[in-house]
Formats: structure tokens, C-alpha cells, sequence
């Protein structure tokens, strides 16, 4: 039998609401009692959440480092990817840059720049 990878589309706030509901109702189960269906049903709803309410909202990009930092996280979390092991530091010191609370050194930010592909501008704000 083959696994197909489950899809949804939403059009409009009422398919919005009804569908919240839906992952709502899946979350509220036991995570050891949810099935790999229901994780692939939640997941594919949530993207298509996601995917409504981007295109109604207009949600700027972040300027400066420590919110492009946290955004690039976020994406490359659900890719299951790690941004602080791309950027060769820990996940510790990713979380004091993006709080605010560490200055990135200037070997640092250099390789922020390259593998994140930041614009200088927001690079030269830190140094």
C-alpha cells in the first residue's frame, strides 16, 4: 500500500477556522497516542495554515540580525536542520545572540554573512 503524504488547502476563513479546529482536536491527544497518519495529518494541516494566513497578512521580513537569526532558525528547524551547528557555535550561544544578550564577534558575524547570506548593511550595524 502506498503512503501518500496528506494535503489541504485553505481559501478562506471559514475553511481556517474549521481546520484549527481540526489540529486542535489531534493535539489534544496524548503524543505517544497519536498515530504516524494523525503527525502527517497535523503537520500538512499546519502548513496549510500557515500558508493562509501569510498570504492575508502582511508579515515583514525582520531587519535586524537577531531577528533574522531567530527566523532562520525557525526555518531550518522544521527542515530539521540546526542553525547553530551550521554557524559552528552552540545552541546556548545562538540563543544569547538572538536575545540580545552576546555580541557576535567579527570571525563570527563573517560567517553569518556567508552561510545565512545577510546583507552587509545589517552585518555592519554589529561591528
Amino acid at each position: 500500500m502506498e503512503n501518500l503524504t496528506p494535503t489541504y488547502k485553505v481559501t478562506n476563513d471559514d475553511e481556517h477556522a474549521a481546520l484549527i479546529k481540526k489540529v486542535g482536536a489531534l493535539m489534544e491527544k496524548d503524543e505517544a497516542d497519536t498515530t504516524a497518519e494523525e503527525n502527517a495529518h497535523i503537520h500538512a494541516m499546519a502548513e496549510a495554515i500557515m500558508a493562509y494566513e501569510q498570504s492575508i497578512y502582511d508579515i515583514p521580513e525582520p531587519s535586524t540580525l537577531e531577528g533574522i537569526l531567530e527566523l532562520r532558525r525557525y526555518d531550518m528547524m522544521s527542515e530539521g536542520k540546526d542553525l547553530a551547528e551550521k554557524l559552528g557555535i552552540s545552541n546556548d550561544e545562538l540563543q544569547k545572540i538572538i536575545d540580545g544578550d552576546h555580541w557576535p564577534d567579527v570571525s563570527l558575524l563573517k560567517v553569518i554573512r556567508e552561510k545565512l547570506d545577510i546583507p552587509q548593511d545589517i552585518i555592519s550595524a554589529h561591528v
